[in-house]
Parts: structure tokens; sequence; C-alpha cells
């Protein structure tokens, strides 16, 4: 995923999640009895919470969680071979990964031994689970942020090594004085 696209996505996603909840409204004013219409309104709500209790359920968070996990290894892997300066960083993270990972297993075996989940153990878990999707975000966010300086860095040599090679300056670094093309005479320095 490109970082210049996820607030584009976003804009998108909420507008497309605030479409059924004006479809909803609006096919309310159609119900002529006020007696019908709360009882849609609160099937509707009820429909609503339960899908939104389904939908945060631990084991569903822990997918979630996985397919982040899987895509922050790639991103390393990735790091790895375009950032050959910050091999410690990179090692950091990576053990970082790993102990997320454990702590995400810790919490699948969890999940696995409840046979019932009380409301006490659901939050419980969840917020475990929320704990471990944001360290997860956190260590991507800082790979992602050496690859990052580490592209404007490729771009910096580039940027140098095009303007030796335009004679804009000397590769001692001393300034050069240039000949622009309106004949006036400017001043170039590191």
């Amino acid at each position: 995923m490109q970082p210049g696209l996820s607030p584009l996505r976003s804009m998108y996603d909420d507008s497309f999640s605030q479409l059924p909840c004006s479809l909803l409204l609006g096919s309310l004013s159609l119900i002529p009895n006020d007696t019908l219409r709360y009882t849609a309104v609160g099937l509707a709500a009820g429909a609503g919470v339960s899908c939104a209790i389904l939908l945060k359920r631990p084991s569903v968070q822990l997918r979630n969680l996985e397919v982040t996990v899987n895509e922050t290894e790639d991103l390393i892997r990735t790091a790895k071979e375009f950032c050959s300066r910050d091999v410690l960083v990179l090692a950091e993270e990576s053990v970082n990964l790993l102990q997320i990972k454990r702590s995400a297993s810790i919490i699948q075996c969890r999940i696995l031994d409840s046979n019932t989940l009380t409301w006490k153990k659901y939050r419980l878990l969840w917020g475990e689970v929320s704990e471990t999707t944001k360290k997860v975000k956190k260590t991507r966010t800082t790979i992602q942020l050496i690859m990052e300086t580490e592209r404007q860095r490729q771009f910096t040599d580039d940027i140098n090594a095009t303007q030796i090679v335009l004679g804009h300056r000397n590769p001692m670094g001393s300034p050069c004085v240039l000949e622009h093309p309106s004949s006036s005479r400017e001043l170039y320095s590191v």
C-alpha cells in the first residue's frame, strides 16, 4: 500500500460507511405507523450491535492481527534488502515482531482453551488483541520510516551526483561559478 493513497481510501471508506445509515434513516420515514417505525429502529439497532460484537470478537481481531503481522514481516524483509545502513534497528524490530507473534499465539491459546467466553474474558481478550495490534502498527511505522529515510538518502545522492555531472558542484564541495543561459552569473555552494 502506498502511503499517499491512504487518506483518499479513508475518505471513500467513510462515505461508504455512511451510506447504509442514510438509507436506513430514509426508509424509516416511509413507514407510516409510529409503532412500526420504533420497532424497526429497535430491530436495526439490535442488528447493528450484534454485527459490531461479531466483528469485534477476539478471534476475528486475531485473524486481522495475523494479516497485519504477515504484512509487517514482508515489509521487514524488503527493508533488510533495501536499507543496509539500519541493520541494527531492523534486527530490533524483527525481535519486536517475534515477541508480538508470541503474544498473539498466547492469546490464540486462551481463545481455544475457553469453552465459553464470558463478558469479562471477552473484554480482557479484546483489550490484549487491541494492545498487540497497536504494537504491530508501531513496529510497522518504524520500518516504514526507516525505508523512507533510505529513499531520501538515495534521492539526495542522486541529486548530488547529477549536479556534479552537470557541473554545478565540483567533487571537493567548493563553490563553482556557473554560466546561466541568460548570461547571468550565479554562485552555487554546497
